[in-house]
């Protein structure tokens, strides 16, 4: 396809279309992948935070029916105090359980999957020195072996409620962090969309600088030929720059120039012939 004008036009313009859309869709990118990344990370760590939360609220109480179980089941009788404090201890443990394992499933880094699976071996610790507790306490509660059952029990309590506390230290720093996330997101986006624009602007400006100096050039040099060629100055020299319109207007002007001189020429040797011949 030859090189017109007009098709230098359409591919310039079509140029620039092409960058705009790429500007435009690498922005749409930057602005999505900022949505996405900042609902993930306020997801997940909100998640984490209100998980850790309501863990330490479960284990506390948890902790509060089984201390009253231990003091009432002398007074009630194992099988009523165990209706009434012991069944909900034990929804508590396994709703501690099943939060602390969705938590780990969903920890963005492996502290913080240590920190929940903790609880997760915790409540299990806590679950089987219960129950040696228990089975102690309905026999004898005032028994030796009841006493030191009753310090294991202790123990995996505090054990399970530092893990408790862990984790929602753990909960509060998903939680911060994805505030921080959605803070780098945003900035690396918005250097995205700037690089990209001034990328797409000094482009802009070169293609429209080199296809202006394409067409403008070559005018101006015919320009110039034609106000020389009307001083009568006929031994400039006609340029082509281009195979193109312009460049047949400069092929136009050269065999112009060149019949200028050769009527010039042949004038002058008329005149010469007339002038000998009235001598």
């Amino acid at each position: 396809m030859k090189a017109t004008i007009r098709n230098k036009l359409v591919w310039g313009l079509c140029g620039v279309l092409v960058l705009l859309a790429s500007v435009a869709a690498i922005g749409i990118y930057a602005v999505f992948s900022l949505r996405h990344s900042a609902r993930d990370a306020t997801r997940i760590g909100g998640r984490l935070n209100a998980m850790a939360l309501e863990i330490q609220v479960h284990n506390l109480e948890a902790q509060r029916r089984v201390k009253s179980y231990l003091l009432e089941v002398r007074t009630l009788g194992p099988e009523k105090a165990r209706e009434q404090y012991l069944d909900e201890a034990d929804f508590e443990i396994a709703a501690i359980e099943g939060l602390a394992s969705k938590a780990v499933s969903i920890a963005p880094t492996a502290e913080k999957r240590e920190k929940f699976q903790r609880i997760v071996d915790g409540a299990g610790t806590y679950k089987s020195a219960l129950a040696a507790t228990v089975k102690a306490a309905e026999k004898d509660s005032e028994s030796d072996d009841t006493a030191v059952r009753k310090i294991a029990y202790d123990k995996a309590a505090d054990q399970l409620h530092d893990n408790a506390e862990d984790g929602e230290v753990a909960g509060r720093e998903a939680s911060q962090n994805s505030q921080e996330d959605i803070d780098r997101t945003s900035s690396r986006s918005i250097t995205m969309a700037i690089g990209v624009s001034l990328i797409g602007m000094v482009l802009g400006i070169g293609m429209s600088y080199k296809l202006s100096r394409a067409i403008l050039i070559p005018v101006e040099h015919l320009k110039q030929v034609a106000e020389n060629v009307s001083l009568g100055n006929l031994d400039i020299a006609v340029r082509r720059y281009s195979n193109d319109e312009i460049g047949d207007l400069a092929d136009s002007f050269s065999r112009m120039v060149t019949a200028v001189k050769f009527f010039r020429m042949e004038a002058a040797m008329i005149q010469e012939e007339a002038d000998n011949d009235g001598v």
